[in-house]
């Protein structure tokens, strides 16, 4: 049978978030936490972020913006040139407005996109799911996921560290 990771309850914030300084202190780096509400500084806990956002965003504003110049420019100078009172072809101020739009456009989705593959969202299946009293983490439970891809993951050692915490109750989550 295949483990997705090691599922344990907490009674509160405070418990939740010494448990995770714990699993690090002992060397865990996968670790999942779900709260009833948003708990201040947990994301800082739980690791960085991840920096691919911004750089994400800034590769789809430029490919957007060159694009758009590139696009607006081909078409009025290249392939269909009108000569309009004398003025030119290629008429850089007309070209900024919607280059500036478009390059917001896909900045914007880029950095969203990242985002939801960098969270793995949209995930309508978690196999925590499966764990009868999961639910609670909607309610009043405080839970922590010790993930089975873990580098230091060892199904009887996990077991004993986390018993070692001294949670409310913990449970293998079958992948």
């Amino acid at each position: 049978m295949s483990v997705h990771g090691r599922l344990m309850q907490v009674r509160d914030a405070h418990a939740l978030a010494g448990a995770i300084d714990a699993l690090h202190g002992l060397g865990y780096t996968r670790i999942e936490a779900f709260s009833p509400y948003a708990v201040d500084g947990l994301v800082e806990k739980l690791g960085p972020p991840p920096k691919r956002i911004p750089l994400a965003a800034l590769v789809g504003g430029l490919a957007g913006g060159i694009g758009m110049l590139w696009l607006q420019y081909h078409s009025a100078a290249v392939d269909y040139p009108l000569n309009v009172g004398g003025r030119p072809a290629a008429s850089w101020p007309a070209f900024l407005p919607p280059a500036v739009e478009v390059t917001i456009l896909l900045a914007v989705l880029a950095g969203y996109v990242v985002y939801l593959a960098s969270s793995r969202l949209p995930k309508l299946y978690r196999p925590e799911f499966n764990v009868e009293w999961f639910e609670e983490a909607s309610r009043d439970g405080f839970l922590l996921l010790i993930r089975a891809d873990d580098p230091r993951w060892e199904a009887r050692q996990v077991a004993e560290d986390v018993a070692a915490l001294e949670p409310m109750r913990h449970a293998e989550v079958p992948a």
